[in-house]
């Protein structure tokens, strides 16, 4: 039994199916991984090699808006088959020894509940849940299109009718980032524009006929963000939600996420998915007015970055 690792960059369609194989209620396609990892200039992936046969992944690096976080956001993935022989640990070590050499004592990783070896593995390394994201699904073929119709005085757009709301939505972005609960330890943040525009409006994933903003005036007051998840599967994923916080509990984002399915439901999209930490309150009452079905709970592990 022969193991190595080798650069992912090499292989990225290997990483892909790695990845929505072992996370199976997400989709990851090379092309996103691949832009991911030009926005992150701190990130390093490899593929565990068994017997020839790419088998896992492991990725680590700081992402824009966590540099002051003391985690490397990381990936820690073997496919079922291949698991016990050893390419999970070697995998660790490697990340590991890439998080120490960017100053990062511990990984932030994640898993679904529902993988009892990935979450047996974290926990026999000192791995504990440091937040907990409730993921939901919409199948589209029988649901009923919203109507819900935004505040007097707003209205809803979007990206392709209007570019140069751009700057607005990076604007709400850096008001309400700081607010999202996830498991790191400073508050995120949205970035420079040019670097939230790098990563939130620009790339594969990036749908400006589905990128909305509500509008005041001239003001930008909410937006909101589906992103390809598989295009050729038609799944599209709820990327974010974000209301000022002086025009909240209006109905801004209740008319948002109506947008958002409605728009799913004329393109001929398949399925939506979406996800929110259990901290997330409002976010999560908003979805509560759409006939989401639950996911298995989507679990974000923290841990050390152990010395090799």
């Amino acid at each position: 039994m022969a193991i190595e690792l080798v650069d992912a960059g090499s292989d990225p369609a290997s990483e892909a199916r790695i990845v929505s194989e072992v996370l199976r209620w997400l989709v990851f396609e090379p092309e996103a991984i691949e832009h991911q990892r030009a926005r992150t200039p701190s990130r390093r992936d490899w593929l565990g090699v068994l017997d020839g046969q790419p088998v896992g992944v492991g990725a680590a690096g700081v992402p824009v808006g966590m540099e002051a976080s003391g985690v490397a956001v990381s990936m820690l993935l073997v496919l079922r088959e291949a698991r016990h022989r050893g390419v999970g640990r070697l995998l660790y070590r490697q990340v590991s020894e890439h998080a120490r050499e960017l100053g990062r004592s511990e990984l932030l990783t994640f898993s679904f509940e529902d993988d009892p070896d990935t979450l047996g593995f974290a926990a026999r390394h000192g791995f504990t849940v440091a937040a907990r994201t409730r993921g939901l699904r919409l199948p589209l073929a029988d649901c009923p299109r919203p109507e819900v119709p935004p505040p007097a005085g707003v209205a809803i757009t979007t990206l392709a009718e209007r570019p140069e709301l751009a700057p607005g939505i990076w604007e709400v972005a850096c008001e309400t980032f700081p607010d999202i609960p996830y498991g790191g330890d400073t508050p995120m943040q949205a970035g420079s524009y040019e670097q939230f525009h790098a990563g939130a409006l620009s790339g594969p994933r990036y749908i400006p006929d589905a990128t909305f903003a509500a509008v005041a005036g001239d003001e930008v007051v909410g937006y909101a963000q589906l992103e390809w998840m598989s295009r050729s599967a038609g799944i599209a994923n709820h990327a974010m939600i974000a209301v000022r916080q002086d025009w909240r509990g209006r109905g801004v984002a209740q008319s948002l996420k109506a947008a958002q399915i409605a728009w799913a439901i004329d393109t001929g999209l398949h399925e939506l998915r979406a996800g929110n930490d259990e901290r997330n309150a409002p976010a999560r009452a908003v979805n509560a007015h759409f006939p989401f079905v639950p996911l298995p709970d989507w679990l974000h592990l923290r841990g050390p970055a152990v010395k090799t």
